[in-house]
């Protein structure tokens, strides 16, 4: 303890401490500088994050004071500008004042030297000939320039008035548009039955117009409307049959139509039926005729053929054995059974005028009735009424089917056919 409480020895001992303590810290620091080395670039991120953060917190808290105060800031700003701007426009003002009559004094003589050299050299170059000659054309050119700067001027001066003169032409418009609209008003108040008239006329071309499509249509589709209407026409007649025969509460209109049914008896039925069996035989009788004049015209054809040394004798001897030879007896019997019925045109003796003229206009009436078909069209539409009596209908269909004998012939068959197929208007 003496020793070391010497003061040479106890000053080194505190140094020997305080360099072992240096040491010792020296060393600590190096680690901690070798760690944070290490940790350099996280921690200069995390410092950038920590002031971007703290920089945005200012900049945000700066700009929402900012958008408080920027309509007060603005016109801060504007004064600020109007003044300055007012200040300089001041100090050049009284500047351009100041020196305005030597300005003044030194632009017209520089304008008069101007104008001077411009004069000579324009008086040198007019005094040229190729430049005499072309003045013409510039004294136009300039004409027509001044011309579009005048006219330029003056489409100017128009679109500047525009709307003035839009609605100075609107109101006008409006003007001449009300006295118009009010002159024709009063004419129509004083031509109220012209136009009544007018417009009735009008109304009934439309109505006309609609009228004539609605029957263009039914034309169309009459076959449709008559096969359409025969159905109805069929049902209600079966609902009318069946109430007729089932019910007991009949209609008058239902007995009306079905009274005609009441004159029939037994023997009227038993008529009908021969009248059909009688209108089959005579259908017999006109095929076995048109049979036979069919074989009349293959003889005729076979006997040519013999004239022509075509066909033997012995040929025609078959046929005639075979159809029978229409002699002058069988003729005479045929128009003794016509007289007897009371055919005009049957006499033992030969026609005389009068009869044939009969004869001929006949034909050509049994000819008209068949070729023309809207006749006996027209006949049928007024027949098929309910005044007329059933029996009077079945009349006028035998004499038709007689007229056209029953369809035996292709002629006749393709005439009674173009007779069906005729339309009638309602």
């Amino acid at each position: 303890m003496k020793v070391f409480s010497t003061r040479k020895v106890f000053g080194s001992i505190i140094g020997l401490q305080a360099a072992a303590r240096g040491a010792l810290q020296r060393v600590a620091i190096a680690k901690k500088l070798n760690a944070l080395d290490r940790l350099e670039d996280s921690i200069v991120a995390l410092q950038a994050q920590a002031l971007g953060v703290l920089v945005r917190r200012r900049v945000g808290s700066q700009l929402a004071k900012l958008e408080d105060i920027t309509d007060v800031l603005v016109r801060v700003q504007a004064a600020v500008r109007t003044y300055l701007a007012r200040k300089r426009l001041l100090v050049l003002i009284r500047g351009l004042r100041k020196a305005t009559p030597v300005v003044v004094q030194l632009q017209a003589r520089a304008r008069a030297n101007l104008a001077q050299h411009h004069h000579k050299a324009l008086h040198k170059t007019l005094a040229k000939v190729a430049v005499v000659k072309s003045v013409g054309g510039f004294q136009a050119l300039a004409r027509a320039a001044l011309t579009r700067n005048r006219h330029r001027e003056q489409i100017k001066r128009l679109e500047f008035s525009l709307p003035d003169v839009l609605g100075f032409q609107a109101v006008a418009r409006g003007y001449l548009v009300r006295r118009d609209w009010h002159a024709w008003r009063n004419h129509l108040r004083r031509s109220h039955s012209v136009a009544s008239a007018l417009q009735a006329l009008f109304r009934g071309v439309l109505q006309r117009r609609k009228f004539h499509e609605r029957m263009r249509y039914y034309h169309e589709n009459l076959e449709k409307v008559i096969k359409i209407q025969s159905l109805f026409r069929a049902k209600e007649t079966r609902e009318q049959y069946r109430q007729l025969t089932m019910g007991t509460n009949v209609s008058v209109s239902t007995i009306k139509n079905f009274v005609h049914l009441l004159d029939d008896s037994e023997n009227d039925f038993q008529e009908e039926l021969d009248l059909e069996r009688m209108r089959k035989q005579v259908v017999e009788r006109i095929r076995e005729n048109q049979a036979l004049e069919n074989d009349v015209n293959d003889l005729d054809v076979k006997i040519a053929l013999v004239v022509h040394n075509v066909k033997t004798f012995e040929e025609l001897v078959k046929a005639r054995r075979k159809y029978g030879a229409d002699t002058a007896a069988a003729h005479a019997s045929r128009a003794s059974v016509l007289a007897a019925h009371g055919d005009p045109f049957a006499g033992p003796s030969t026609l005389d005028h009068a009869a044939k003229r009969k004869l001929e206009l006949y034909q050509q009436l049994f000819y008209l009735l068949q070729s023309r078909g809207e006749y006996l069209a027209k006949l049928f539409l007024e027949m098929s009424g309910d005044s007329v009596p059933e029996k009077d209908r079945r009349l006028l269909e035998r004499v038709v089917l007689t007229l056209f004998g029953y369809g035996q012939d292709r002629r006749e068959d393709y005439l009674l056919l173009k007779l069906f197929q005729v339309r009638q208007p309602f």
